[in-house]
């Protein structure tokens, strides 16, 4: 019984030593495969929802305050076709939301801010802004009037910092004057509110632009100058984007709004398929704003080529 266990075993061992050969190959033959892929712009953009809690008025909101940590969105070219152009719009409020008391008159997507990678430059791609609610005493107007007579005002809200601006009125915006402050109102100085001097000021002329608006691009010595172009409401002069990085909003007149990604400039190469770039993204949220959660925006991508 030793013996024929031994010769199970050995006859197991020679099994497994044995040189594994491979199967003989008497003819082979190919098959070519072609695919054409269709020329298609496609864009994907992750994470596909950001929340930040617990921000108080005048503040911005960054990766810490976040739900998830999240510090930048991902911008792929999920196509088969070069993206020339990478550009952006955010939601806005339907109507004047301060002093209405209730959060659902805010739209979150008015205090986006948004930086290229590596930048550390944010900037509103349209923040929307409405005139005062009621008059504010202590603003002088270019008239000299006290409160304001005969001009619309409002504020850009800027986190803590407020610049105070003034349009014109008129039957048409073309042509029309805007001010805006040079220094801010915060809560520790009143900034400019004296627009009956030059001193502190920036004036912008407005040209038609498309849709019933008009736009002016801000220069001058103010701390926005080369940053924000501004389009103006016809005829009711109580509305103001501040616009950088939405190229064809009322058809992208101005020279400072800007593409994110630019083909021929910045970078000055195409966005090829399978590539992606990434948005650096924060929140400014102004003083005023009611408790809560302020209704839900949206950021919106937008590609071509072009």
């Amino acid at each position: 019984m030793k013996k024929m266990w031994s010769l199970v075993l050995a006859l197991a061992t020679l099994m497994l030593a044995s040189p594994v050969f491979a199967l003989q190959v008497n003819d082979t033959d190919t098959a070519a495969v072609s695919v054409e892929l269709a020329s298609k712009t496609m864009v994907d953009v992750n994470p596909a929802e950001l929340t930040w809690t617990g921000l108080n008025p005048g503040s911005e909101g960054t990766s810490s305050d976040e739900a998830n940590g999240y510090f930048a969105i991902q911008i792929e070219n999920i196509g088969s076709h070069n993206i020339t152009h990478i550009w952006f719009n955010v939601s806005n409020p339907s109507s004047r939301p301060f002093a209405t008391g209730t959060n659902a008159s805010y739209d979150a997507g008015n205090f986006v801010v948004l930086a290229r990678e590596g930048s550390s430059n944010y900037y509103f791609p349209n923040r929307l802004e409405f005139n005062e609610s009621r008059s504010l005493v202590y603003l002088k107007d270019p008239e000299g009037d006290m409160p304001p007579d005969d001009w619309h005002y409002g504020r850009f809200r800027n986190t803590s910092y407020e610049y105070f601006w003034m349009a014109q009125k008129g039957a048409t915006c073309a042509a029309s004057t805007f001010y805006i402050g040079d220094v801010p109102h915060t809560e520790s100085q009143t900034g400019k509110t004296d627009f009956s001097s030059a001193t502190g000021r920036t004036q912008v002329t407005l040209s038609d632009a498309e849709d019933g608006w008009c736009y002016g691009d801000i220069g001058g010595s103010n701390p926005f100058s080369g940053v924000y172009t501004i389009y103006v409401k016809n005829d009711t002069f109580d509305q103001v984007y501040f616009a950088h990085w939405n190229k064809d909003l009322h058809g992208g007149s101005g020279s400072n709004v800007a593409y994110f990604w630019d083909a021929t400039s910045d970078p000055g190469i195409p966005l090829v398929p399978g590539n992606s770039t990434a948005a650096n993204i924060r929140v400014w949220v102004p003083y005023g704003v009611y408790e809560g959660f302020s209704n839900q925006g949206t950021l919106t991508v937008i590609v071509n080529d072009a």
